[in-house]
């Protein structure tokens, strides 16, 4: 803008053509600064715009990188750490290794310094028991339940082992000759074997120890069509179980 401000002394008239040139002076002057002001104020915003787009592109790479970072480093963590043993867990472990030495050194040592067991004594005493099975200890007359032969030597190792062996049984089976009816010859041969059973018990033998069964013409042990033959025939056998617990 441009103003006039000289001031003439004195009272001389302005001429109209004067006030005409200093009006158009002043509008032109005003309208310079008015483009002026328009050319220079759009380029200012974009500048700025521009400068925030770029500002934001930067920020969003770094803050993709950032996290992609971040992300696998969290994944090679989780791969690679080491998930502690559950207390428990871990004292049972180092309890069993710790023992375990001790237990295959204490079967070794066992096997080096424990006494032989008594195995030989009960396989012994299976084989006098296997020894003494079906054994006649006596025999008898016919039609009777009384001792007529009595084999002293048998009745006395019978009696030894069942002694020595209190949790050992013994059967007793009693026979009987064919004369008779079959139902006669069974009840004489389970009086036989009762016979017999008496006589272990008259030697401090338990009764609840004693199996005593008649078994009539069974099992004959000769032939039944002679006097000799039906008198061996007239007997008791006993057996001893040989799978019994021993002491």
């Amino acid at each position: 803008m441009a103003f006039d401000l000289n001031k003439n002394e004195g009272s001389a008239p302005v001429d109209s053509s004067d006030k005409a040139k200093g009006a158009s002076k002043f509008d032109l002057s005003k309208k310079e600064t008015t483009a002026v002001a328009g050319t220079e104020n759009p380029s200012k915003p974009k500048t700025w715009i521009i400068g925030l787009i770029g500002v934001l592109i930067i920020g969003g790479g770094i803050w993709y990188y950032s996290s992609t970072a971040k992300k696998a480093d969290a994944i090679h963590h989780t791969s690679t750490e080491v998930v502690p043993l559950d207390p428990v867990v871990a004292v049972e472990a180092e309890t069993q290794s710790k023992l375990q030495p001790d237990i295959v050194d204490t079967s070794v040592t066992a096997l080096k310094t424990s006494p032989p067991q008594p195995v030989a004594e009960n396989v012994v005493k299976d084989k006098n028991a296997a020894s003494l099975n079906r054994k006649i200890p006596v025999s008898f007359r016919q039609g009777s339940f009384a001792f007529a032969r009595v084999n002293k030597k048998i009745i006395k190792r019978i009696i030894t082992y069942l002694s020595e062996n209190p949790a050992a049984l013994i059967h007793i089976n009693g026979y009987a000759s064919s004369e008779g009816s079959l139902t006669i010859n069974q009840t004489i041969s389970q009086k036989r074997a009762d016979a017999f059973k008496k006589y272990l018990v008259s030697n401090h033998i338990a009764e609840s120890r004693i199996i005593a069964m008649g078994k009539g013409i069974e099992n004959p042990i000769a032939s039944n069509d002679s006097n000799t033959g039906r008198r061996k025939n007239r007997r008791v056998e006993i057996t001893l179980p040989s799978n019994q617990t021993q002491n």
